[in-house]
């Protein structure tokens, strides 16, 4: 059975009283009339009876338009026809119909620039083309009154609409109700009824079928389901007869087509369900429509009189209102590049409204205004056009500008969601116009701030002409305390050259420069700057902000530096942001756009105004909502003038990291408490911790090595921070001893690490990895050579960006071989470093090429005098000497002191210019060859990143190992980082993956799988000491020659 609702008003309970009256009747006459059969013969088994079902449905069974009635007379596919179908002669003939139970009229629409007519008779013209559906009335009428005009028949209703649409026709004939759905009706004609149709053998069931639409017109119930589909009084004309039934057949047949609906609680239905309003089939597949709700009402009437089951008065649907919101997007113009996500917003807002119940449904129409005023009058006027009850925009002020002299002029309100000018601040020059974002009279006032934080005192402002560009930078000037060094308008619309303002700003002598542009022209002028060598910081605000802004650059790396503000929610206070925020977050096509949360919530605050009096009073009903509105961007409450306060801003740099690509953080803030101030970090913080040698042999290149830590923290933090992972470096000092580095990782694991680099002196890396490897953290040293830690069955764990000496000790002995000595003294220190170094260059250049081996502990031993006297004495031509800095200037300086002249040779603890800094007298270094691993394929991206930034720095420029310690930390940033993004990944496996085709500031690291790496190279450098006028040395270390795998030794070229 159709599922009906039973009314709760008077009306409908009176109808329901009648029909209950009625069914009573018809039930006692139907029983009386059963009794009387009653009275045959007792012993007749074989009589017929009724055997009648509990209840009868409506079965609806397709059939196209053409066979329709053939289907019936077939007597297999249906029992009736419903299907707003007309009664005529000719139909007459072959069918029977019921009672008419709806009156219609014919009538006529045209296409795009069909001339008007005003009688039907007026399409009978040659050149008329006209569409109707094959075998209808219309199709029937035209062909005997329309001679004159080409008259198309198409199978069914949908393909005559198309081909109207589609300029195959120019006119459109047909039921009026139906038409009226599709356009405009020109006209109407020719009344006509429409009738349930039975074949011609199913008298029963015509007089069931008049009953029943007589039960239902009479009981009003049909007013009730004409209201449901038309708009208007009912007009059902009453064609009713002297044959037709005035009482339902009180003993169906055997055999009839009503016995057979009886029995089988079916009602099987021919209808051809493409004809809205009358049927059509709904989102689940079900027939609805005028005739479906007349046919369930029927049939309910039939199982009431025959089977005593409830008659339900028919329910309307409720009708959901429609309302439609306007959203001026910027699709073109110079912020096209948001366009994207301000559409994302919109249907996320549109969706999020319509879930919110069945009383509404809500569209959004979007408009082009082109960041542009005359664009966007044109749109508005389109939106009024569409019938929208408020408008969500424009971004660019200008836009909004232009726009709102239209949609003020129509009543409309507009809330725009990024239209910062001061100009609209004025509510009578801009009625109906309001805006959750504020103006850029607190925006001017933060950015001057951010450029007076940074020590500038003379900045260049270039700026557009138009409303937003002129008020920001009118409005930053009144903000500026000191000199502004000159003023530039240009016409964004026009101008693509901006070579004239950069010579301008460099003439002038600007320390700094400011922007009040949008981001496609404030990208020209970006790269102009970098093109003509003006290299000054540069600022600008939200109309240059966000990822996408990117999308503007030829050469996104430009931007590199580049800061803006923009308004934003504090974080401190209530967290602004929920679902949508963080669906946008998630999705490329809104995440790096700007203002889609204000974007999000205008549309939202207009439907909820909407709601009020169903898109009435709007501008009443927004200011009710925008008071103390809690949305995606915030809370927002609307001044007197539509306006909301600044009250907090975003701090935003554009990074760029070579190979890494480029990043928009919004790091910093600004509100009146703080002024500029960091954002407190409300992401995920990994912890890495750091063996550094801060104290013991090698404590003066620790410097270096933090320096180098710190330069890597800073880029993965700045690549880390919009992916919301920010790290931290816990510092150990594990003092080039075993025992230290054990006891500094304790203290690391105690903090939570997640990874471990270092340490540099590889017995202190031994030391640390007991402890490490017991706690399942990874440990990557970025200057541990010893060849004992090349077993990763020994050292679990374990990973080095630099070579083992077993590598470095060949190649040593290859140099000291090539320069010819024979007869060398070798002093090493016994710690795992020294004595692996020690032992593969004795075992690469020979025994019989030493002249005398002394080991010494450089915790302990000070005084170096024996061991030098051994090398003089067994006339050594050569030392080779495998020493930090602090014992090896000290042995340096022994062997000066005792006369020894022969070469002296070093392995990488000793490479570096930091050698000479304790010495009383380093010009004693000149001369002395030094080996350390080196690169020989061309520095790559990162590499001169780290270089330049790391030649910034004395302590990182004059250190050791430097490079490697940064790529040791970005290593474990990024195998950090994968571990998190990556469930049930360990530790060890994620820093094994990174580092396979590394790129790194040391060259391309690729973990064996035991740790190590394959080396590249070896740099075989000299030291240098030259003497100012003053007397004061300065040494250098420099790569005379180098070793590769490839090439062997080779000299070093200018």
């Amino acid at each position: 059975m159709h599922n009906v609702f039973r009314g709760g008003t008077d009306s409908v309970n009176t109808m329901y009283n009648k029909k209950m009256i009625a069914m009573m009747l018809t039930l006692s006459m139907l029983a009386a009339s059963l009794a009387g059969c009653a009275g045959g013969d007792d012993d007749d088994d074989d009589e017929w009876a009724i055997s009648m079902a509990s209840d009868i449905e409506v079965v609806w069974v397709e059939s196209g338009w053409d066979p329709i009635i053939p289907n019936l007379n077939a007597g297999e596919m249906c029992d009736v026809i419903i299907s707003a179908m007309t009664k005529t002669d000719e139909r007459d003939q072959v069918v029977d119909f019921t009672r008419a139970y709806y009156t219609s009229s014919q009538g006529v629409i045209g296409g795009s620039g069909a001339a008007s007519i005003t009688a039907v008779a007026d399409l009978n013209a040659a050149g008329t083309t006209i569409g109707v559906q094959s075998g209808t009335t219309s199709d029937l009428y035209a062909n005997e009154n329309l001679g004159m005009a080409t008259i198309s028949a198409f199978e069914d209703f949908p393909s005559v609409i198309t081909a109207l649409n589609n300029g195959d026709v120019m006119y459109a004939m047909g039921d009026a109700p139906v038409l009226s759905l599709e356009g405009t009706l020109m006209v109407t004609f020719s009344d006509e009824n429409f009738g349930f149709a039975v074949r011609e053998d199913s008298g029963e069931l015509l007089d069931a079928l008049n009953m029943a639409i007589g039960a239902v017109v009479d009981s009003g119930e049909y007013d009730i389901i004409y209201g449901a589909s038309f708009d208007g009084a009912v007009t059902l004309a009453d064609d009713t007869t002297a044959d037709t039934a005035t009482a339902y057949p009180a003993s169906p047949s055997e055999g009839s087509t009503l016995t057979g609906v009886l029995e089988s609680g079916q009602l099987k239905v021919c209808t051809d369900p493409f004809y809205p309003p009358f049927e059509s089939y709904d989102a689940d597949n079900n027939v609805v429509g005028f005739d479906a709700d007349m046919a369930h009402a029927v049939v309910d009437e039939i199982a009431a009189h025959y089977m005593g089951t409830a008659n339900p008065v028919f329910v309307a649907p409720v009708v959901a209102t429609t309302i439609k919101i306007g959203f001026l997007n910027d699709a073109t113009g110079p912020i096209s590049q948001f366009a994207g996500a301000f559409t994302f917003a919109w249907n996320a807002a549109k969706d999020d409204l319509n879930a919110m119940g069945d009383d509404y449904v809500f569209e959004v129409v979007e408009a082009d205004s082109g960041c542009d005023g005359q664009m966007a009058a044109t749109a508005a006027q389109s939106l009024v056009d569409a019938g929208v009850v408020g408008v969500a925009g424009a971004a660019c002020s200008g836009a909004s500008i232009g726009a709102n002299a239209v949609l003020s002029a129509a009543g409309i309100p507009m809330i725009s969601y990024a239209s910062t000018s001061p100009s609209l601040s004025s509510d009578e020059n801009y009625p109906h116009f309001y805006r959750i974002v504020p103006s850029d009279a607190y925006q001017a006032g933060v950015m001057s701030e951010m450029v007076s934080a940074d020590g500038h005192t003379n900045p260049a402002i270039i700026h557009m002409v138009n409303a937003y560009g002129a008020g920001l930078a009118d409005a930053f000037i009144a903000n500026w305390d000191g000199d502004v060094c000159l003023q530039a308008g240009y016409d964004e619309q026009v101008q693509v050259d901006f070579q004239a303002q950069v010579q301008s700003v460099i003439d002038a002598g600007c320390d700094s420069v400011v922007l009040g542009s949008y981001s496609a022209d404030g990208a020209l002028i970006v790269e102009t700057m970098a093109g003509m060598g003006a290299v000054l910081p540069t600022y600008s605000a939200d109309g240059m902000a966000g990822e996408n802004a990117l999308d503007d650059y030829t050469a996104p790396a430009a931007a590199n530096g580049l800061k803006v503000t923009r308004p934003a929610s504090d974080p401190a206070s209530a967290a602004p942001g929920g679902e949508f925020a963080a669906a946008c977050a998630a999705a490329e096509a809104c995440s790096g756009g700007i203002y889609q949360n204000e974007a999000y919530d205008t549309v939202m605050m207009l439907g909820h105004a909407a709601m009020h009096e169903d898109g009435a009073n709007m501008a009443t009903h927004i200011e009710m909502v925008g008071n103390g509105y809690q949305g995606e961007s915030g809370t927002h409450t609307f001044e007197a003038n539509g306006e909301v306060p600044g009250l907090y801003y975003d701090v935003c740099t554009f990074h760029h990291v070579p190979t890494y690509g480029e990043y928009f953080n919004c790091d910093r803030g600004w509100n009146a408490e703080q002024g500029i101030h960091d954002v407190t970090w409300a992401g995920a913080t990994v912890k890495i911790g750091f063996l550094n040698d801060a104290t013991g042999p090698i404590a003066v290149y620790a410097g270096g090595f933090v320096a180098a830590s710190q330069i890597a923290l800073g880029l993965a933090n700045t690549i880390g921070y919009s992916n919301g992972v920010q790290f931290e470096i816990v510092y150990a000092d594990s003092g080039c001893n075993g025992e230290m580095g054990a006891t500094a990782a304790q203290t690391l694991v105690d903090a939570g690490v997640w990874g471990v680099v270092g340490a540099a002196c590889s017995g202190a890396s031994q030391g640390a990895n007991a402890i490490l490897a017991a706690s399942n953290i990874p440990q990557v040293s970025y200057a541990s050579t010893s060849p004992t830690l090349e077993s990763d069955e020994n050292y679990p764990g374990f990973f080095r960006v630099v070579p083992s000496d077993a590598y470095q000790g060949s190649v040593m002995a290859e140099v000291v071989a090539g320069d010819g000595y024979t007869n060398v003294a070798v002093f090493h220190m016994v710690n795992a470093y020294g004595a692996g170094l020690a032992d593969t260059f004795v075992q690469t250049i020979g025994s019989e090429n030493v002249c005398t081996q002394v080991g010494y502990d450089e915790q302990t031993q000070v005084d170096h005098s024996a061991m030098v006297q051994s090398a003089i004495d067994n006339n050594c031509d050569s030392v080779f000497m495998v020493s930090y800095a602090a014992d090896g200037a000290a042995i340096i300086e022994e062997l000066e002191t005792q006369g020894f002249s022969g070469q002296i040779y070093g392995g990488d603890g000793v490479a570096e210019e930091g050698l000479g800094s304790g010495m009383a007298d380093n010009s004693t270094l000149s001369g002395i060859i030094a080996s350390k691993p080196h690169n020989p394929n061309p520095m790559g991206d990162v590499g001169m990143l780290f270089a330049s930034l790391c030649d910034a720095n004395p302590a990182c420029a004059d250190g050791i190992y430097t490079a490697e310690a940064f790529d040791a930390v970005t290593i474990v940033a990024f195998a950090a980082f994968t571990a998190l993004a990556t469930p049930n990944l360990t530790a060890e496996v994620a820093v094994m993956g990174t580092g396979q085709g590394w790129n790194g500031a040391s060259g391309t690291i690729s973990f064996l799988t035991n740790g190590d790496i394959i080396p590249a190279g070896f740099c075989i450098g000299e030291f240098s000491v030259t003497t100012d006028a003053d007397g004061v040395n300065t040494v250098s270390y420099d790569c005379a020659r180098y070793w590769d795998p490839e090439n062997g030794i080779t000299t070093a070229t200018a």
